[in-house]
């Protein structure tokens, strides 16, 4: 059953008043009524409520509730004075429905609230001066589904500065590195959530040093290499679980690509794959995934010259030159139509971490430039520019892609609609966010474009939008199908780090380096935390910095099979 939801607005004095960013508070079933055996089973009610760092009244750790067991109640829960930490939690028999009843702290505003069951939205929802209730009739909550408050946005966001952490910044000399950090690229994590990303340094002597950095400190540097010179090299690349890395520097001055085993290959040599006599002609945009397996795109000239005549999507699967092989290049047929030459195969590529499925962005052989341009996802076209796409207009344009094990995949570009809401994000070919969409709280106002994205194997999306202004805000959501109403903001231009815990600001944001031109820009794991590309200012003048950052907590209490009689 499919329940409206309308917005909360209060008409007290909010400026005075700490506001209340993101909460998730999770309601469950139970067959039996033991308190004993619920006990005995350990099963607790994992109860959160949690703010993101742009309003941090509540505490992002609090203790999971007592185990309560009924098979239908009222839940309220007092959110904490600033002088308190544990929220409370009641419970009340009630046969006619679930009710969670969110009592706040004072005046606040609260733009919308989200509430879950299992794939439907819910619910009716009353604001009843200073507390918040929304209910569930209990027919609608099966044994085997979750019902979870996902979301509630506030109108403005507080002042407390952001929580972060500083991995590295321009002007660090790590201990590898003979000279201070001058350059630093996008962040890539693994399976396990480690950061690696490249950047460039010193050698002390005054020439450049690019190095690989890996979890904490720099894992390789060029000038560790003898007999070959390493220099240059693009900000995308990769890291494997354990140890395993892929980057695109320039040795003895071709393009090329290095991994932890050495050079894979290098421009200007046979293309693995193709007839003999056919030469590389670049290497570029190199990705890894968590069991070290490399992929990349090179170019291809069929007579051995130096001009690109046509694209390549190369893989290695233990990232050296003997086990290369082609995966997608210019000419492939994909249905029914050709791989254009010579950039048929664009720089806008992901694979999933097990490698099990593949989106790009092609430009196919049509004759026109106007229905050319396509999406692919595991052998198949699944959306072509010219081509409807549900919402009364139709595909433009593609740029930013990201896929996960389970299949699921996301995409950004533009339709051919008006030109202030033509941006958007697709998630599985169905537009969930518009340009001129209000997401969390922030308006995407025209012009409004996604700079990056990145789903992750639990379905959670980042996405970076710069909106008019020049204002960029970095968006997450717990469940990527519902973004458009489920995404908070979590960073923005203009917030303020506090790097040391003091609760103090110590640098401001002053710009998101992440690029839809240049490579994916973000990378999302599954441990709750997200890396991003940074200018920042500590009051002297802008700094290149990865930071890192919590994201709002996302759980899931599912109710099948876990309350049987022992």
């Amino acid at each position: 059953m499919l329940h409206k939801f309308k917005s909360i607005v209060s008409n007290n004095d909010i400026q005075e008043q700490p506001v209340l960013d993101y909460l998730l508070l999770f309601l469950f079933k139970c067959s039996y009524t033991s308190h004993e055996y619920c006990q005995r089973k350990n099963m607790k009610l994992n109860l959160l409520t949690q703010s993101t760092a742009l309003a941090p009244i509540i505490s992002t750790s609090v203790q999971p509730a007592e185990c309560i067991v009924t098979t239908t109640g009222v839940f309220e829960i007092d959110t904490p004075q600033p002088d308190r930490r544990k929220p409370m939690l009641r419970s009340h028999n009630h046969r006619k429905s679930w009710r969670a009843s969110l009592f706040l702290p004072g005046s606040f505003a609260l733009a919308s609230i989200a509430l879950g069951i299992g794939t439907t939205t819910a619910e009716t929802l009353d604001l009843h001066e200073d507390w918040l209730r929304a209910g569930i009739e209990a027919e609608s909550l099966l044994e085997d589904q979750q019902a979870v408050v996902t979301r509630a946005t506030p109108l403005f966001r507080g002042a407390p500065p952001i929580r972060a952490s500083l991995i590295a910044q321009e002007g660090d000399t790590p201990s590898a590195l003979a000279g201070p950090i001058d350059a630093l690229n996008a962040p890539f994590t693994n399976g396990l959530g480690i950061v690696g990303f490249t950047g460039r340094g010193s050698d002390g002597m005054g020439t450049d040093d690019n190095f690989v950095w890996r979890d904490l400190d720099v894992q390789f540097v060029d000038s560790s290499v003898v007999g070959q010179t390493l220099s240059g090299g693009e900000p995308t690349m990769g890291i494997g679980d354990t140890g395993q890395f892929i980057y695109s520097p320039s040795v003895d001055g071709e393009d090329s690509v290095w991994t932890h085993n050495g050079l894979l290959h290098t421009e200007n040599t046979q293309a693995p794959g193709f007839p003999i006599g056919t030469n590389t002609t670049f290497h570029s945009r190199p990705t890894m995934n968590p069991s070290g397996a490399s992929f990349w795109i090179s170019g291809f000239n069929e007579t051995g010259g130096t001009s690109t005549e046509g694209r390549i999507l190369f893989t290695s699967t233990d990232s050296t030159p003997a086990s290369t092989t082609v995966v997608l290049r210019s000419d492939d047929i994909i249905d029914g139509l050709a791989i254009d030459r010579p950039n048929g195969v664009d720089f806008d590529y992901a694979f999933s971490d097990d490698a099990e499925h593949l989106i790009a962005v092609l430009l196919l052989d049509t004759g026109s430039t106007v229905n050319d341009g396509a999406v692919y996802v595991d052998g198949n076209v699944v959306a072509r520019e010219d081509q409807l796409n549900g919402t009364g207009d139709a595909w433009d344009n593609f740029d930013a892609v990201s896929i996960n094990n389970t299949g699921t995949y996301v995409f950004s570009g533009d339709t051919n609609g008006s030109a202030n809401n033509d941006e958007f994000i697709a998630v599985d070919n169905t537009i969930v966010i518009r340009e001129g969409d209000t997401i969390g709280g922030v308006a995407l106002t025209s012009p409004a474009s996604v700079q990056a994205l990145s789903i992750n194997n639990l379905n959670q999306l980042v996405h970076l939008w710069s909106v008019s202004g020049g204002s960029e805000i970095l968006f997450f959501s717990c469940e990527a199908a519902t973004a458009g109403t489920t995404s908070v903001p979590v960073l923005a231009t203009g917030d303020t780090l506090d790097f040391d815990g003091d609760g103090l600001a110590d640098a401001t944001v002053s710009d998101f380096n992440a690029s839809t031109t240049i490579g994916p820009g973000l990378s999302l794991a599954e441990d709750g935390m997200i890396h991003v590309e940074l200018d920042i200012d500590f009051g002297t003048g802008d700094v290149e910095a990865i930071v890192q950052l919590s994201l709002p907590e996302c759980i899931s209490v599912i109710f099948a099979n876990g309350f049987e009689s022992p």
